[in-house]
């Protein structure tokens, strides 16, 4: 088993995102990781970005430099996981294969009216609000673009599910995209409950960046 496929730990978070530390590191998920042998980048996402098409084009560079021209995994986190969709969309070369952890709904009215306030209180203007609230299912991604992804899927489900990270959106996920599976649920890496899980979910991870 060759464990040479870079890896991208995509952070958390709208528009101010979670730090990669917060995400990933200070949970330990990167430094396990490490230990089996993966390269493991946490590059940041776009800072204060205007679209998804901005976190792509953060997201595709960093994939480029990780990948030295090959392709990369990536595993992302909540609303990260509308950032590691929207680049895998728009440069499928860069991206062998994806774990979407925790992915956040797209579709709520009542996480949107939250988001707005949060937004709002960064400054941000409508047209850019209406950007990154932008979707359907997931933001930044229309289900017809999530049908086209050609690229293989784990979705780990939150465990237990709340109302922006609900189990309903990764079971629509895994009917639209085409080669999608579901893997175990855990809590977020940053949820106070997450370490007893979290041998769990590096060996998921460890079993599906393997491929």
């Amino acid at each position: 088993m060759s464990r040479d496929l870079p890896v991208l730990l995509v952070a958390g978070g709208l528009y101010d995102g979670l730090d990669p530390s917060q995400c990933w590191d200070g949970p330990q998920v990167g430094a396990a990781l490490q230990s089996l042998g993966w390269t493991v980048h946490a590059p940041s996402r776009a800072h204060r970005p205007r679209s998804w098409d901005d976190e792509a084009a953060a997201l595709a560079a960093a994939a480029a430099a990780a990948g030295a021209g090959g392709p990369v995994a990536i595993v992302a986190a909540t609303d990260g996981c509308s950032a590691a969709l929207r680049t895998a969309h728009d440069h499928p070369d860069l991206v062998a294969r994806l774990v979407l952890c925790w992915p956040t709904a797209g579709d709520d009215p009542e996480i949107d009216r939250r988001d707005r306030l949060r937004l709002a209180a960064c400054g941000v203007d409508g047209a850019v609000e209406r950007a990154l609230l932008d979707g359907e299912l997931v933001r930044g991604l229309r289900p017809d673009e999530l049908r086209a992804l050609d690229v293989p899927v784990v979705l780990v489900p939150a465990e237990p599910e709340d109302d922006r990270h609900p189990r309903r959106t990764v079971a629509e996920l895994r009917r639209l995209l085409p080669r999608a599976t579901v893997g175990l649920g855990t809590p977020p890496a940053w949820h106070p409950t997450f370490e007893p899980h979290r041998a769990a979910l590096v060996a998921l991870l460890d079993v599906v960046l393997l491929g």
